[in-house]
């Protein structure tokens, strides 16, 4: 009787010739056919919630509930298939200017995502960063950014922080980005003057003048007259994309569009205040102005 351990080699083998040679995939190590393409199995992809829908034309952020602008109550964003000059902007790009001219995102930074994140940055699982990148590379495609950039850039950090993880997982998702759209990627364009500590505490105009005083631009001529393509993870305020934008801008880059693996939406950015009914509801809308959360009534 064959043992085993033959009787899966043999399958193996079976596979290999019908599928393709096997690969584990990125997330959870289960055999895929290594055809190319984010080595995800079905069940890690289908896991991840992309950012699908109506979505900000700026930052990318879905806009979960705009306003009715005949007076009624907020209603809920119908889907969309993509953004065009007509797709409304969410609040925070209303009321706020971007460095940046763009700005496309993967997933929502939730559930799968938020783990793959984790994963990548904090428990160095770094080959999680090819899948990502690989996602990434899709959403340049039909955002039009794979053919309009002419070189990637990855958020920087500061050297004792990169010394002390060992790696940066922004130049990680470039090299990869770049390695799968034939686009030059270069890790050492942009620098970062402060080790901060993180700015989660702070409000939207706070971690803004941070980034625009920490981040500049160490060689301006590999960026001068060239359309740059910023890579992070996470694009959480925005702030962090407009002081490397900034950085870029000032050094003669032409323009800034950004890409990150996922983008949060946990603070007001991706909600359009609906009309606010009463004093109460008044109110209500000014605490949630100051807490950084908009509540539908």
């Amino acid at each position: 009787m064959p043992m085993p351990w033959a009787i899966s080699a043999a399958t193996s083998k079976l596979l290999d010739v019908i599928l393709g040679p096997q690969t584990p995939c990125a997330v959870c190590s289960a055999p895929i056919a290594s055809f190319g393409g984010p080595e995800l199995c079905g069940q890690c992809l289908s896991a991840i919630p992309m950012a699908v829908g109506l979505r900000c034309s700026k930052c990318s952020a879905p806009i979960r509930l705009r306003q009715d602008r005949t007076g009624g109550a907020g209603v809920a964003a119908a889907p969309a298939s993509g953004r065009g000059a007509d797709t409304p902007l969410c609040r925070g790009c209303e009321t706020g200017r971007h460095y940046f001219a763009a700005a496309s995102s993967v997933a929502l930074y939730e559930g799968a995502v938020r783990t793959m994140v984790g994963d990548l940055k904090y428990r160095a699982r770094l080959e999680l960063a090819r899948p990502m990148a690989w996602l990434m590379a899709e959403e340049c495609a039909k955002r039009g950014l794979a053919m309009k950039c002419d070189v990637a850039v990855p958020v920087p950090m500061h050297p004792a922080k990169q010394a002390r993880r060992g790696y940066n997982q922004a130049a990680l998702l470039s090299d990869a980005l770049g390695r799968i759209l034939w686009m030059k990627s270069l890790p050492e364009a942009l620098s970062k003057s402060e080790e901060q500590e993180s700015q989660t505490m702070h409000d939207r105009a706070g971690r803004r003048t941070n980034a625009i005083r920490v981040y500049g631009c160490a060689s301006p001529a590999s960026v001068a007259r060239r359309c740059v393509l910023l890579v992070d993870d996470v694009l959480t305020s925005g702030a962090t994309a407009d002081g490397c934008a900034r950085a870029l801008l000032r050094a003669g880059a032409s323009e800034v569009y950004v890409v990150t693996f996922a983008i949060s939406v946990a603070d007001a950015r991706d909600w359009m205040e609906p009309k606010a009914r009463g004093a109460g509801d008044m109110r209500d809308a000014r605490r949630a102005r100051s807490s950084g959360v908009i509540l539908e009534k």
